[in-house]
Parts: C-alpha cells; sequence; structure tokens
C-alpha cells in the first residue's frame, strides 16, 4: 500500500469490511478521549480537535481527487480521512467545554454518525462537488450540523438543570 492510500484510508480503517466511515469516527472520538484523560483543559482539546481537523482536510483535499480519478470512482468508500476531519468538526463543542466532556463527545460521534449516513440537505448536494473538496466538504458540513445540534442540546439541558 502506497502512502497517499494509507492516508486517505486513515492508516488502513478505510478497508475494515464493516462500516469504516463509522471506524475512522471512533478513531477520532478515541484520540480525542485519550487527549482528554492526559490533557483535561479545554484549550489542549480544542487545539488538537482543530489541528487534526485542519490536517486531514488538507490531505483530503491534495489526494483525494487524484484517488477518485485514479481509482474511476467517486468518493471511494475506503476514503475515510474525511469523516477523521468531520467528526473533528463535531467534537469542537465537546472540546472546548469543561463539563461532561464524556458525554458531550458520545454526544458529537452519535450526531456526526447520524447526518453523515443520512445526508439531510444541503450535504446531499454538496457532496456532488467534484476532486477532493467534493468528498471533504460533505463531512465538514455534517460536522458543523452535528455540533449546532449538540450546542443547542447542551444548552436546553443547562437550562433545566438551572431551572431545578
Amino acid at each position: 500500500m502506497n502512502a497517499k492510500k494509507l492516508i486517505l484510508s486513515c492508516f488502513g480503517i478505510g478497508f475494515s469490511p464493516f462500516a469504516p466511515g463509522t471506524l475512522a469516527s471512533l478513531f477520532t472520538l478515541i484520540i480525542f478521549l485519550a487527549v482528554h484523560y492526559y490533557y483535561p483543559v479545554p484549550i489542549i482539546r480544542g487545539a488538537v480537535v482543530v489541528f487534526m481537523m485542519v490536517l486531514f482536510s488538507i490531505l483530503c483535499l491534495l489526494f483525494a481527487g487524484e484517488a477518485e480519478k485514479q481509482y474511476d470512482v467517486k468518493d471511494p468508500g475506503w476514503i475515510v480521512i474525511d469523516e477523521v476531519a468531520g467528526q473533528a468538526m463535531a467534537l469542537l463543542p465537546a472540546a472546548i467545554t469543561s463539563q461532561k466532556v464524556f458525554v458531550s463527545a458520545i454526544g458529537a460521534f452519535v450526531l456526526f454518525r447520524i447526518f453523515d449516513i443520512l445526508k439531510p440537505p444541503p450535504i446531499r448536494e454538496i457532496q456532488q462537488l467534484d476532486g477532493g473538496l467534493g468528498v471533504l466538504i460533505d463531512d465538514l458540513v455534517a460536522g458543523i450540523m452535528a455540533g449546532t445540534v449538540l450546542c443547542i442540546i447542551t444548552f436546553l439541558v443547562t437550562l433545566v438543570q438551572l431551572s431545578d
């Protein structure tokens, strides 16, 4: 396996016969939780999440379009670094909070997978873009939507707790 394929498949995760996108998201969640365990400081968690999102987005933009052409497949299923970038985006609200980080991170994981699998508008339409941008952008938008819903849920739960 060449280096580009290794990167695009997130170190081979994309070749799993069982739910490679979900496994790539889980990989991201595990890294996030490990960082939280060893460095339970919101600014460090946030920096790691942003770094992962930016790094994997750049790698996806650089290599995914070329892989689509080489294998003559639009958004090949084995390319999962876009899921890592999108999941990192969804984890950002959990990263910068100091309360219930584990619960928020699990919520971000579940919400991201729902948005990524169901692809509600505008995600499905955005995915039709060509090249690496088309591979990546739908996952980033799914991450934004998941993070937004997570923020709304967190806000509502906080309001209920404050009213008690």
